[in-house]
């Protein structure tokens, strides 16, 4: 899992639509509609959980 999570990191989103772009979901705004906490995290997490 840890693997998978960090190959997902390391890539590069797409750009997205103008449209939403405009709604200002691009902006600091889009983490109050995030519904998981950033990779870094989970990592960090997944680690603590094997010791």
């Amino acid at each position: 899992m840890i693997n998978a999570l960090a190959r997902l990191g390391g890539m590069v989103p797409g750009e997205l639509p103008k449209s939403v772009a405009a709604m200002g979901i691009a902006g600091g705004i889009g983490k109050l509609f995030s519904t998981h906490p950033p990779i870094e995290e989970r990592i960090a997490a997944l680690q603590n959980q094997q010791g």
